[in-house]
């Protein structure tokens, strides 16, 4: 393997195969929510909020920055497609919530993105694309249970699943770590 290219491994070629899906299907949704003057992004936080969501929530549900989903939120809520209400027990905290707007955006949206999806799932076999979704699910429980394990280690710059030993307590014996 060359110093840029990426490694073969199975893992590997999944994730980069999963980037390429997702990066297709964020550059359809522009298509689909560019004619009513909104983005993938807006997309991605107004189908977020079918029931009242904090930004932190939103955010966590899809992998995103909070702070990336904030900018959205407050655009959002400056065209008037959500609304804040305060937290019942968190002042520092709001709920967003669809408006009649918002839920028009929304239902203009998934309307044009269901006719480009029927158009997909007759190239498809349906079954398949049930396990698919099924399997990335489970996929994703299990990288989301993992990621807080995983931390790059500051002395040597590699990955690690656990941190090193910090002190005589925790090495083995006879192991010389």
């Amino acid at each position: 393997m060359g110093p840029h290219q990426a490694p073969k491994d199975l893992w590997t070629q999944f994730a980069l195969s999963i980037f390429r899906v997702n990066g297709l299907i964020v550059q359809a949704g522009e298509t689909i929510t560019k004619s009513i003057g909104q983005s993938s992004a807006r997309w991605q936080v107004l189908g977020s909020v079918h029931e009242p969501q904090t930004v932190a929530d939103i955010a966590r549900h899809l992998g995103l920055a909070r702070q990336s989903v904030q900018r959205v939120a407050d655009a959002l809520e400056d065209e008037g497609l959500v609304v804040s209400s305060p937290h019942p027990t968190d002042k520092r905290t709001k709920f967003l919530s669809l408006t009649p707007q918002g839920r028009n955006v929304l239902s203009a949206i998934y309307s044009r993105q269901v006719l480009w999806s029927q158009r997909l799932l007759q190239r498809l076999d349906t079954d398949q694309v049930a396990l698919v979704t099924s399997m990335l699910n489970s996929i994703g429980d299990i990288i989301h249970a993992e990621t807080d394990l995983v931390f790059v280690d500051e002395t040597d710059g590699k990955a690690r699943t656990a941190p090193p030993a910090t002190d005589a307590s925790t090495t083995k014996k006879g192991s010389g770590t």
